[in-house]
């Protein structure tokens, strides 16, 4: 199904609208208000008294800068512990099952409170206390679910999906350890500063992972071959497709807030990926295996760009106004989709791993080489704009500079062969090129200024510059690649593909790619594109399947903005399919089950499904956005047996 001229000519006015309006100063707090301190959640608060562990929380008006130094300070609600200063996140409650709890909650604030989530295994309508302004409240239980919590405030007559920016800072981690276990893991805590504005102005929004947001976030330190655990916690209303750049890891339990569950050993496959869901935890392990720099962070490309800072927001009415002056002068919506001064920004976390002692990097000689072009065509994409693509140079014949294959190539990578691929930037800004999810060296991993080793750090990949991609891919299986530069905009343009490693070639009438990526601009930069592609198309070619055979489906989902949507059916009748993979590692036996033909994905991971049909015919694919955005049906052909007369 195609877009409508109608409705792409009316969502580009209503763009037009919203964007007419600058920044504004921010809220600021009260004078002589306390600044609240940032902490990484290692150092449990309370103390013991009388063979009961007591915490004494007050909720205190604060300043707070959730970026750096120079950046701007605004006003929220923090948890204290009494007689020390505010803290975003809150102090950690962490204690050893069984412990039995006395807490104290003071409201300092003018505005009456709900605070909850202290005693998870509760039912949510049993684990709020009313906090009237200035009120007291003493609450005493004991603790004895195992796992990862975290206890919050609100105002009044409100929820966890209602808060905005003062009160969204109301969040601290909880964490209740077996008897024994160990303590070293990080906590990772998400959380969102959001301020609406009534008029057609742009929303201000600052994302944060313990209370800072990139770069200012805190970089975790890890020892090559050191096991880690992780436990994240997401205090936003929104999903989140948290990757891990460089290793696989295990998710040991998923959280409602409330509950805890451990995942059984058996299915406790290998991911680099996934989607954590509003007001959830996760907690995972991995082997950081290989040293080096690599990321922790949102695939939304608007959690970790420029969306989501408050920098560059103006400080008073004078600079305001000039501002103003430079949006009339440039356009409303002049910095849309421009690569000037783009940063990463948000919900993300460095990693720095140590190597130990005489570690040697692998080497790659003998290896093969693929010459990948990066290159743009005029006029490609449903607005008219420029679509961004790759395409693989053969032989000594150069392709047209305005030749672009959407979406990429697939890149057919051998196991355990060194590969030299050679990325040449024939755009007319830079760019930078993503492997996701292959465990390989971390220099050629492709984030700016951040991959690599010591003072061996990436840069970029300039115009008409080119970078040596040099590697050895350990594992067979499905893979994104994509821009790690300037991310909507570039991938929403259409540079990514997909990457497949395997042992010996496939066969293509058995072995399909399904790749959804992005299929036009942004027309705002704070909000998502309508515009997708299947297979690099708004009407994809049909997928031909012969009946009887197993067919394997390879999925790839790196659309920047959206979560999508997969269902295969016909008519009434949805298909059965068997995972097969994950994220480019073969799930575990317990797994591998037949299902639904339906899955939703986020940006960044893929699925590997084996379908077989049993009678010629058509199915659907149908692909959309969860929310709703746009919609692409893929015809799927089922024909008889070569040979057959039926």
């Amino acid at each position: 199904m195609g877009f409508p001229v109608v409705a792409v000519v009316g969502v580009m006015l209503q763009a037009q609208l919203l964007a007419t309006l600058p920044r504004i100063p921010l809220p600021t707090a009260a004078p002589g208000v306390a600044r609240a301190s940032v902490h990484q959640n290692t150092v449990p608060a309370g103390r013991a008294v009388g063979g009961k562990w007591r915490l004494e929380l007050d909720v205190v008006e604060s300043a707070w800068k959730p970026e750096g130094d120079n950046d701007p300070e605004v006003p929220i609600l923090a948890f204290a512990e009494r007689g020390r200063a505010p803290l975003v996140p809150g102090p950690l409650l962490r204690v050893p099952r069984g412990t039995r709890m006395q807490v104290s909650l003071r409201n300092r604030s003018d505005s009456a409170l709900v605070i909850g989530g202290l005693r998870p295994g509760v039912r949510l309508t049993d684990d709020t206390v009313q906090l009237a302004a200035g009120a007291t409240r003493e609450v005493e239980f004991t603790l004895t679910a195992v796992g990862t919590y975290f206890y919050w405030g609100v105002f009044a007559g409100t929820t966890l999906d209602d808060r905005l920016w003062k009160d969204t800072q109301l969040n601290g981690a909880v964490v209740v350890d077996a008897p024994g276990a160990s303590t070293r893991d990080h906590i990772l805590l998400l959380s969102e500063w959001f301020l609406p504005y009534d008029e057609n102005r742009p929303f201000e929004v600052v994302s944060v992972i313990n209370g800072k947001g990139w770069p200012h976030t805190h970089t975790i330190e890890l020892s090559q071959n050191d096991s880690t655990r992780f436990r994240v916690i997401n205090t936003i209303p929104l999903y989140h497709p948290l990757h891990l750049h460089g290793f696989y890891y295990r998710i040991e339990s998923q959280g409602t807030g409330s509950k805890d569950t451990p995942v059984p050993r058996a299915k406790q496959h290998l991911s680099n990926t996934d989607l954590i869901s509003p007001n959830h935890t996760v907690t995972f392990s991995f082997l950081p295996s290989t040293p080096g720099n690599w990321l922790f962070h949102c695939h939304f490309a608007f959690h970790a760009d420029e969306t989501v800072t408050l920098a560059g927001s103006p400080r008073d009415s004078t600079a305001a106004a000039q501002l103003a002056a430079s949006h009339l002068a440039h356009g409303a919506n002049g910095d849309a989709g421009k690569a000037v001064d783009h940063s990463m920004r948000g919900l993300v976390v460095g990693i720095r791993v140590s190597p130990k002692p005489g570690y040697q990097a692998a080497s790659i000689a003998n290896a093969r080489e693929v010459r990948l072009l990066v290159q743009s065509q005029p006029n490609r994409l449903i607005t008219g704009a420029t679509a961004y693509g790759f395409v693989l140079q053969r032989g000594e014949s150069v392709p047209a500079r305005d030749s672009v294959v959407l979406p990429g190539p697939v890149l057919e990578l051998k196991r355990n062969q060194p590969v030299r691929i050679v990325v040449r930037n024939n755009l007319s800004e830079p760019t930078s090129i993503h492997w996701h999810g292959l465990e390989i060296e971390s220099f050629p991993d492709g984030v700016p200024h951040w991959s690599g080793l010591g003072s061996n750090v990436y840069s970029q990949i300039a115009p008409n510059d080119s970078f040596v991609a040099a590697f050895t891919p350990p594992r067979s299986g499905t893979y994104p690649y994509h821009s790690h530069l300037n991310d909507r905009h570039q991938i929403n343009s259409g540079l990514y593909g997909a990457l497949i490693v395997t042992d010996t070639p496939r066969d293509l009438t058995r072995d399909h790619v399904i790749v959804v990526g992005g299929g036009g601009p942004e027309l705002l930069k704070k909000n998502e594109s309508p515009f997708a592609l299947v297979n690099g198309r708004r009407t994809p070619a049909p997928l031909r399947l012969t009946v009887g055979q197993k067919h394997r489906l390879r999925i790839v989902a790196i659309h920047p903005d959206w979560r999508i949507s997969l269902t295969m059916q016909n008519d009434s009748t949805i298909a059965r399919w068997r995972a097969l993979a994950k994220d480019g590692a073969d799930l575990p036996v317990a797994l591998q089950t037949l299902r639904p033909a339906h899955i939703e994905m986020g940006p960044g991971q893929t699925h590997d499904f084996e379908f077989t049909p049993m009678v010629p015919g058509t199915w659907v694919m149908h692909v959309r956005s969860v929310e709703t955005g746009w919609y692409i049906p893929l015809t799927v052909n089922v024909g008889p047996t070569l040979g057959s007369t039926k």
